[in-house]
């Protein structure tokens, strides 16, 4: 899947291979996101509120995206 393909695509989307051990990641936290934004929507929270849960939701990827990050550069290293 190219990042291009994903639904909604993103805005500044470019036409990236998505490699197959992210796909369910991003998957997973794209559905995060929508999710987010109806909720958000619906409370009608102000611009902190929204702030603060999109830090949370970064913050809960950070871990995921650097591993499968180093997992990828250390697989090019040896190939």
């Amino acid at each position: 899947m190219r990042i291009d393909e994903l639904e909604p695509t993103p805005t500044d989307a470019a036409s990236l291979e998505i490699p197959e051990m992210l796909l369910g990641s991003v998957r997973r936290h794209q559905a995060h996101l929508a999710t987010l934004i109806e909720s958000l929507r619906a409370a009608g929270v102000d611009e902190a509120t929204v702030e603060a849960s999109i830090r949370e939701l970064v913050d809960s990827y950070a871990a995921e995206l650097t591993a499968a990050v180093t997992q990828m550069l250390e697989a090019d290293v040896r190939d």
